[in-house]
């Protein structure tokens, strides 16, 4: 913590957050919609009140950064804000908003009040955040820049290892460009720390951005190694908000996952039945998913969602 924002690294299913102080205090990124318990501690420990909040600004519009909007804003009135490029999806009740439906992942409903565009300033009355528009991981993601101190909060452009995944089919053919472009500026800042959607705090901006650049460029001639990139971090992401999926159940719910069936056809020219093996084979061998009691799960750290917690049916066309 410093006088300026409070860091909440979180695990998954959540994104972290960051809390801006000042007189009129601002939270980036509330989270994943069963984790808003956690958040609300966390608010209170770190002396604000939920409803003392001025302003919610999400990043982007994926729902490990947005779930807790539907808490904050229906329970304490808070405004919600975002690129207008995410508002206007959403507030329209878009289908492909949050690309919840793609993702088969739940978001509860919220509206933006406050659209937000390039160069605009977010002030808590202790310090200006500039919004910078960061398109790429999705269209509307932005981060936020405090040129004072150099502190910057990157939302899912990149992280300390690992750079967002890249989602063409709702996002654009143009999305490891925009990723590439954003990330170059970025690198422009100078930041002295980063905040990022995911892991700790990067000490080291430069080298972070310097390493996700590298893989996005390489990507550029191999777009196989973005599209596995990208369907390993959903399938993993669902099997949290899942809790698991059974055995007998997987092959079902590969089948009727959008987001598998885009990426079996492109760019790999494969059968459903032929992506969800070598994916399964994949991350079996890496680790990163394992069998247990005939559930498949999700190895990386993550809190479990609470049993009732709706998963696959709370989409904004159907808000």
């Amino acid at each position: 913590m410093s006088g300026l924002y409070s860091f909440f690294e979180r695990p998954y299913p959540s994104a972290n957050g960051v809390l801006l102080h000042g007189p009129a205090p601002v939270l980036v990124d509330p989270g994943f919609g069963s984790d808003v318990g956690d958040l609300m501690k966390w608010l209170l420990a770190n002396g604000v009140q939920p409803e003392g909040l001025t302003l919610v600004v999400n990043t982007h519009y994926h729902s490990d950064h947005v779930g807790g909007n539907h808490a904050l804003q229906t329970a304490y009135g808070v405004n919600i804000a975002a690129h207008v490029a995410d508002a206007e999806l959403i507030n329209r009740r878009d289908p492909t908003a949050c690309a919840a439906e793609w993702l088969r992942q739940p978001v509860e409903s919220y509206t933006v009040n406050q659209p937000l565009r390039d160069g605009d300033c977010i002030d808590t009355g202790a310090g200006v955040w500039r919004v910078l528009h960061t398109p790429g991981h999705t269209v509307g993601h932005i981060s936020l820049f405090q040129r004072e101190t150099g502190v910057l909060i990157a939302g899912d452009t990149a992280h300390s290892n690992d750079v967002g995944w890249l989602n063409p089919f709702i996002e654009g053919d143009n999305s490891l460009a925009q990723s590439i472009e954003s990330l170059k500026r970025l690198s422009a800042l100078n930041a002295r720390v980063a905040f990022s959607g995911h892991g700790s705090t990067i000490a080291d901006p430069a080298k972070a951005i310097a390493s996700g650049l590298r893989r996005l460029e390489r990507w550029v001639t191999d777009p196989e190694g973005a599209a596995w990139h990208a369907a390993k971090r959903i399938l993993a992401y669902a099997l949290m908000i899942e809790g698991g999926i059974p055995r007998n159940s997987l092959d079902a719910y590969l089948a009727d996952a959008p987001w598998a069936g885009d990426f079996a056809r492109t760019p790999f020219g494969m059968t459903s039945d032929q992506f969800a093996k070598t994916l399964l084979d994949s991350m079996l061998a890496s680790g990163s998913i394992a069998w247990r009691e005939d559930r498949l799960i999700a190895s990386s750290p993550h809190t479990p969602t609470v049993p009732t917690w709706p998963r696959s049916a709370v989409v904004p066309s159907r808000w």
